[in-house]
């Protein structure tokens, strides 16, 4: 936990000026302040008190690269100030908010204009009075980009008006906003703002189209190896057709020379029977018994 305290006050005047810009300032305000926060890298709150008086002036114009400014500034008031903001943060997102409650009374008024290459920015407001309010705003960060959303109401001897808007397009981010503010007795002032980061979008592109690329390649090589599986078991289903056709193939041969073999057995056992019968007839034919020998 942190706590800070400080009060300054301001005398002071000046002008400046260079090649393409110029200004003026003068500050006799005072003020003091003190705060406390809490957090770590994830989440952070802190609570703020501040008050301050005096008058303010400024004025500021001139060129911004390809871009024309002016901007002016007035305050005499006295104002008091409790605010609260908090934060926190995860892998791709973040979301952070403050709630402002105050006292203020004099008079304000504040003018800003921005055109150029960058495109066109006005704001302006006037206010006088006392009021008493309450504003609100948040935010949430995505990786492509932000949207911001305030509120406010105050109550109050007040009477003031403003309002502005903004299309920008800065190094990728492009930003489009409204404001605006009435006040007569009731004030209430509404704000939105919506930032899209191209620069995040064309990253994210190439990083999806980088995976749809791997992930087309990897179709790719388990398609082949698909492919290759099947081959191998096509092939091998042909070697077990082949092995298979050659042992029948075989085994008929083998069969057909068994059966040429008990062929030829049997000739020869019919042969040998044939003779054995010739045999015996011709020893018949000679045998004392056999009539034609008796004479």
């Amino acid at each position: 936990m942190k706590k800070h305290t400080k009060v300054k006050q301001n005398q002071k005047a000046e002008a400046h000026s260079d090649k393409t810009s110029g200004g003026a300032s003068i500050d006799t305000t005072t003020t003091a302040e003190a705060g406390v926060s809490t957090g770590d890298e994830n989440a952070s709150v802190g609570i703020e008190a501040s008050v301050k008086t005096g008058t303010e002036a400024s004025v500021e114009g001139g060129l911004d690269g390809n871009n024309v400014y002016a901007e002016a500034n007035y305050s005499d008031t006295t104002e008091a100030h409790v605010t609260v903001e908090g934060q926190a943060n995860a892998e791709g997102f973040g979301a952070s908010g403050s709630v402002d409650a105050y006292v203020k009374t004099g008079n304000e008024a504040s003018l800003e204009v921005r055109a150029g290459d960058e495109g066109v920015v006005a704001n302006g407001s006037v206010s006088a009075g006392t009021s008493v309010g309450v504003d609100g705003e948040g935010t949430l960060d995505l990786r492509e980009g932000s949207v911001t959303a305030g509120a406010g109401v105050s109550v109050g001897e007040q009477v003031g008006i403003g309002g502005g808007g903004e299309a920008t397009f800065v190094d990728g981010v492009a930003t489009v906003g409204v404001s605006g503010e009435v006040a007569v007795l009731l004030g209430v002032d509404v704000d939105l703002s919506v930032s899209i980061d191209t620069n995040q979008i064309a990253e994210d592109a190439a990083a999806a189209q980088k995976l749809a690329e791997e992930q087309a390649q990897e179709a790719i090589r388990l398609a082949d190896e698909a492919d290759r599986v099947l081959a191998e078991q096509a092939a091998a289903a042909q070697r077990e057709l082949e092995r298979k056709a050659r042992e029948t193939q075989e085994a008929a041969e083998a069969a057909q020379r068994e059966l040429e073999r008990a062929a030829r057995e049997t000739e020869d056992a019919a042969r040998r029977a044939q003779e054995e019968l010739d045999r015996i007839a011709r020893e018949a034919n000679k045998s004392k018994w056999n009539p034609r020998n008796w004479f």
